[in-house]
């Protein structure tokens, strides 16, 4: 017996961050994370066939545990095309796809919003994110609903079907949610840039505030707003030293974006969110 699932990533352009969570607006990605559980004699983590600690996902487990007292063990494998740690939500994508799958493998028949806050828990509890499960039950560009932090997340239209990604460096996420001078920077500019995006809800939009965001919060490194000054229509995930470009042109912008990063992908808008396969 065994069971599967996958999960979008999430780009993150903007943000603000509550006690609980956060709101903001992003896009999801094809190919975040496939997850598959199946029983072992001795719970075992893989992420792309290598055995790992996998904190975040063991944190799932845990609390599925803890919550309904389930029993057997597991063995947990995650596939992933994409870096984990920037920026790209796929530490998200791997909790929440682990969580459908518990949900099923252990027949809990719990709803989606439950799965979906027992996976943004363990984010929250090992410092990976704060709402990444929440986007990822989405498809496309959406912003986050009220009330705040965001349960939910409203999908705008748009034109673009693909995302170039250029790599720098991986961020600790845990270092800038769980201090208290980034998150007084980051909300500062994360508010204004969400009152403006909610006036003009498009992808032009997006991109925009997403740049004013990086500027304005500081989390733009020196790399990072350089690039963004010599390519207009191009942006910081959150958090990673990690340029995208939504663009209907991916040949011409991964060209365009290889001159300043050694690694380029282009991956597609995410139709789906997250689902048992």
């Amino acid at each position: 017996m065994q069971f599967c699932a996958q999960s979008p990533g999430h780009i993150t352009g903007f943000f603000v961050i509550y006690k609980n969570g956060s709101t903001g607006a992003g896009l999801n990605v094809e190919g975040g994370m496939r997850t598959s559980v199946k029983p072992a004699e001795k719970d075992a983590f893989f992420l792309n066939g290598k055995k790992k600690r996998l904190e975040v996902s063991r944190a799932v487990l845990a609390i599925f545990r803890e919550k309904f007292n389930v029993k057997g063990e597991v063995e947990v494998r995650h596939f992933t095309k994409f870096p984990i740690g920037y920026g790209l939500g796929i530490s998200g994508a791997g909790a929440l796809s682990l969580a459908i799958c518990i949900n099923k493998f252990f027949r809990l028949g719990l709803s989606r919003a439950h799965v979906t806050n027992i996976a943004k828990q363990a984010e929250i509890e090992c410092g990976t994110g704060l709402g990444d499960v929440i986007a990822e039950n989405h498809a496309g560009l959406m912003v986050g609903k009220k009330p705040y932090p965001s349960k939910g997340a409203q999908e705008l239209k748009f034109a673009e079907k693909y995302v170039v990604l250029g790599f720098l460096r991986p961020i600790r996420t845990k270092k800038i949610i769980r201090s208290s001078a980034w998150t007084r920077k980051i909300n500062r500019a994360g508010m204004q840039c969400m009152q403006e995006f909610l006036a003009k809800k498009t992808m032009r939009g997006f991109i925009l505030q997403s740049r004013r965001f990086t500027l304005f919060s500081g989390l733009g490194t020196f790399a990072i707003n350089r690039i963004i000054e010599k390519i207009p229509h191009a942006s910081m995930a959150m958090l990673g030293e990690t340029i995208f470009i939504p663009t209907n042109k991916p040949r011409q912008d991964a060209k365009e974006l290889a001159r300043y990063c050694k690694r380029v992908m282009v991956a597609k808008i995410a139709k789906k969110g997250a689902r048992l396969l």
